[in-house]
């Protein structure tokens, strides 16, 4: 190939003025340039043009999570590669992750939408169609540095309402009217939903919506679910790599959930432990085989699906 008539091997960050870069500051680099590095660290190059175009669209950084399971000991500064990587090692578990993001936002936004509509029903039908903003609706927890949980969230819960443009919110702060809790919950993004959850004081409804959903547990490891399940579309929606994760913020996995799925390997803070409460929680749902389409996908290559339930540290 030639390289020199490649519109990629132009790629570069210039540095304004010509001015020298202070020796603390990483240099950037032509795709030429990072192609002659990964190929100087030892990688065989089965597909050239493919590997410019990815590093051209997806960012070198980006893809370096990806080829660090095949480094040789990138934790203490050897990046050279293990011996026979080639490139499709790291490029397909990466167009695997790509796939795999999509399948868990539609469950994702099921599991929100679900519980958004459903909590929404059981509060007003409790009583609690216009107390929602009201500080004795949430219990008086503190965070570590002794904040009041609930200012903060009944802070953020007026933020998203006063930005919202929906013609019903608009209609309400026009004629001054109290916004019911089931126009309320529709501008609140899914991790400011989650926190609503985690404090409402009405154990009740909470407990009916929580095993509308299949979790028959207390309301603290329930909430732990629904915030794992926030952090794991938080991901999705920041195109984050998902293969080899640690993730920082896991669910309890319940029996019930083992149970359902009893073959699903799912080593802790794994993506695959999260994958096993989407799922579980999607399929009490909908019951539509959602499931399958997250194992099916990712047990279709057997390291990808190693990649999936087995995190690794490189720190």
């Amino acid at each position: 190939m030639n390289t020199n008539s490649s519109p990629l091997s132009l790629l570069t960050v210039l540095n304004p003025g010509g001015s020298s870069i202070p020796d603390a500051m990483k240099p950037s680099k032509t795709i030429d340039q990072l192609v002659m590095l990964m190929c100087d660290r030892g990688l065989t190059i089965t597909d050239e043009e493919r590997l410019r175009r990815t590093l051209y669209d997806c960012n070198y950084y980006r893809l370096s999570g990806y080829f660090r399971a095949f480094q040789k000991d990138p934790a203490h500064g050897d990046n050279d590669f293990r011996p026979g990587v080639k490139d499709t090692d790291f490029l397909t578990p990466y167009t695997m992750d790509e796939r795999l993001r999509s399948v868990i936002l539609k469950g994702t936004a099921r599991v929100e939408l679900t519980l958004r509509s459903r909590f929404a029903y059981l509060s007003a039908n409790a009583g609690h169609a216009y107390d929602y903003l009201d500080p004795d609706s949430y219990v008086d927890a503190r965070n570590r540095s002794g904040l009041v949980m609930r200012d903060g969230l009944l802070d953020r819960m007026r933020k998203w309402m006063n930005m919202s443009n929906e013609v019903c919110i608009r209609h309400y702060r026009r004629t001054g009217r109290p916004v019911p809790i089931w126009a309320a919950v529709e501008t609140f993004p899914f991790d400011t939903f989650s926190r609503m959850l985690s404090l409402y004081a009405d154990t009740d409804t909470l407990k009916e919506l929580y095993r509308s959903v299949g979790i028959r547990t207390n309301h603290r490891t329930a909430s732990e679910i629904i915030h794992a399940m926030v952090y794991l579309r938080n991901l999705c929606s920041h195109h984050s790599r998902l293969w080899h994760r640690e993730m920082v913020i896991s669910p309890p996995v319940t029996r019930d959930m083992r149970t359902a799925f009893p073959m699903f390997e799912h080593e802790e803070k794994s993506v695959a432990s999260s994958l096993l409460a989407l799922m579980y929680l999607v399929e009490r749902i909908d019951g539509n085989g959602y499931s399958g389409e997250i194992t099916g996908l990712i047990e279709s290559t057997t390291d990808y699906s190693y990649g999936i339930s087995h995190p690794l540290h490189w720190e």
